[in-house]
């Protein structure tokens, strides 16, 4: 490293720096202080600087070591023939070609899990590298009823190895993540990936799959459970549903039907308006009636 300080972490992930100066000097046939050897180091790393950005499965890191190594051997049969950097150009392009024939790595899907299948064996840093994602998914809220029966599932979206322990727990009357708040619970060995609940109580339901030192995914549901009943429930559903779709269900007479009813209600309302005014017209005219009567008799008093 002393040495060779600008070498590609990629190269030093497979074989020491001496490996590649026996090379240079194999091509070359120049010691290390002199400058052939020291232009060839050089072309070398320039050549790699592109393999910074391959990241492999964690199971390739051996198919990938053998297809750089490989690249870098083709050098010596490459010697005498062509120049050096054709050479590497063509060993590049080799490990290139190779590498796009190896199986693509699984993404990381979140929110959380550890996915041993997503993690990468990254060729800058010579280091495996794991999904970002916390144990712990999120809690998700469920609602329920005291005499709903319902039935939770610990699936996740990510490929698990076979065989792998599953536990069910319990934090009563408690919305937390906190484990050590949780009490083992019950499962049912035929079907170990769900949980059914009968007349479910407050409180948080985790499911852990994995050893309890070694966990893979943890999954948190808080019950929300409501006095009542649940056919209560539907049946009030089932009556706004009805509501809802009251235009598409009523045969076709009845917006026929309704419009003569409110024409009627309009007639109605007018009639009524037309009586008022005849009875005050009517009142009115009295009034004025009387009074007449009364302008004519005085004459007649006086007379």
């Amino acid at each position: 490293m002393s040495c060779l300080p600008e070498v590609n972490p990629c190269l030093l992930c497979f074989g020491p720096p001496i490996q590649r100066a026996r090379l240079c000097h194999e091509i070359t046939g120049a010691f290390v202080d002199e400058l052939r050897h020291k232009k060839c180091i050089e072309a070398i790393v320039e050549a790699s600087k592109p393999l910074a950005s391959v990241t492999v499965a964690s199971g390739q890191r051996e198919e990938l070591r053998e297809i750089v190594m490989d690249a870098m051997y083709s050098l010596e049969e490459r010697w005498g023939k062509k120049s050096l950097n054709k050479s590497l150009q063509e060993a590049v392009s080799t490990i290139w070609k190779k590498l796009s024939q190896l199986e693509k790595v699984p993404a990381c899907i979140p929110p959380c899990g550890f996915q041993r299948a997503a993690r990468v064996f990254q060729c800058a840093t010579c280091r495996f590298v794991d999904c970002q994602f916390a144990l712990d998914c999120p809690v998700q809220d469920l609602w329920t009823y005291t005499d709903e029966t319902i039935v939770l599932r610990c699936n996740v979206p990510f490929h698990i190895p076979p065989g792998v322990p599953i536990t069910w727990m319990f934090a009563p009357n408690l919305r937390t993540q906190d484990m050590a708040l949780f009490k083992e619970l019950k499962g049912n060995p035929e079907k170990p990936f769900s949980l059914t609940i009968e007349e479910p109580a407050p409180g948080t339901v985790a499911c852990r799959l994995g050893e309890q030192t070694k966990p893979i995914i943890r999954k948190f549901f808080y019950l929300n459970v409501s006095e009542g009943s649940v056919e209560e429930e539907k049946g009030l559903q089932s009556l706004f549903s009805t509501v809802l779709n009251w235009d598409d269900e009523t045969p076709t007479h009845i917006p026929y039907l309704g419009l003569a009813l409110g024409f009627g209600s309009m007639a109605f309302v007018l009639l009524l308006m037309v009586s008022w005014q005849c009875l005050n017209v009517r009142q009115m005219r009295r009034r004025r009636g009387h009074q007449g009567t009364q302008e004519d008799s005085r004459p007649l008093d006086s007379v």
